[in-house]
């Protein structure tokens, strides 16, 4: 999907929730310089600010002219090619207990789960005001399909579902979840210890698919295929059965100690098509066969999310409040 969260699918905002909030202020025109770098892993502008100083945690990209970034507070901010603008404040304290805590299927509806039991809904302007899910317990990420699907699993490992009106549980999920992508309400995929699959009705147990780190991000690209990323630079590649063994993407430097190369994010639009972003600053390049060598776009920052509207755009987020854009619109 092309959004970080699975995102993709369009569609016009739920008009079920009751829009409040301040709308987003104008548009802020920060162009971005001339592009820094060119190769197997795309053309990439030199960084663009949103928030200087403020470690953005995600960021989902519905369309090549539409991506919502967000912050570890929960601040949220429209990102378009040269444009940022401020939407506000995504829901009311505590702040988001994830990275993954929002997703876009289109320009007109996002969903974030930004507090421990409050569930939000973007339609275009601003925010709507919070839902309250008394089960839930702690938030920590949510991936949804088009307008009336939504799934959200919370830190003790209860999951809820939005069908476009209201938000039902507990499903039954096994544990906290990293990142949640979903191709239909029937088919999504959770990672952390262990990636656990969605039939539209329950999780699957995690399994031990990969033993050497925790699984920081997924992105699917349709049932049959998904990668996922880990704290150890590997990869895992779902064919619709199975996962494959982590197979390492980003081996240099030494995967030790404060150089250690956590990869971070991953968004595949097509199976055909994929980037990965790690801990120090590089982005990683799939074609369908194999990954490329890291190119260093954001030298001494941690690069902390990715999301590919398409294979000619995506936006690469960090943590020093920084957008970095490749494909069409980026220079």
């Amino acid at each position: 999907m092309a959004a970080a969260c699975g995102g993709g699918h369009g569609g016009a905002a739920s008009t079920t929730s009751t829009s409040s909030g301040t709308s987003a202020p104008p548009t802020t025109r920060a162009t971005t310089t001339t592009t820094e770098v060119s190769d197997a892993a795309g053309s990439w502008s030199k960084p663009l600010t949103v928030v200087g100083g403020t470690e953005l945690s995600v960021v989902s990209c519905p369309a090549a002219d539409f991506c919502m970034v967000g912050t570890k507070s929960g601040q949220s901010f429209r990102v378009t090619g040269g444009q940022v603008a401020s939407v506000g404040s995504v829901g009311s304290a505590p702040s988001p207990q994830g990275g993954s805590y929002l997703t876009c299927t289109s320009a007109t509806f996002c969903a974030a789960v930004p507090n421990l039991n409050q569930a939000v809904l973007f339609n275009g302007t601003s925010w709507s005001a919070p839902m309250t899910i008394p089960a839930a317990q702690g938030f920590e990420s949510i991936g949804c399909v088009g307008t009336t699907f939504c799934v959200s699993i919370d830190g003790e490992g209860n999951a809820f579902v939005f069908n476009g009106r209201s938000w039902s549980g507990n499903v039954g999920a096994w544990g906290a979840a990293n990142q949640i992508s979903c191709v239909t309400a029937s088919f999504c995929l959770a990672v952390e210890g262990g990636p656990s699959l969605w039939n539209g009705h329950t999780w699957t147990q995690p399994n031990d698919a990969d033993p050497q780190g925790q699984l920081n991000a997924v992105s699917c690209a349709s049932t049959s295929f998904c990668v996922a990323v880990d704290s150890a630079g590997d990869v895992l590649t779902w064919n619709g059965t199975s996962f494959s063994a982590p197979t390492p993407v980003a081996e240099e430097p030494p995967l030790s100690g404060s150089d250690a190369s956590g990869l971070t994010g991953v968004s595949c639009p097509t199976p055909t098509f994929c980037r990965a972003v790690d801990s120090l600053g590089r982005v990683f390049g799939f074609d369908g066969t194999s990954w490329s060598q890291g190119a260093q776009i954001d030298d001494g920052h941690a690069l902390t999310g990715i999301s590919c509207a398409t294979v000619s755009y995506c936006v690469a987020v960090d943590n020093d409040g920084r957008a970095l854009m490749s494909g069409a619109g980026s220079t």
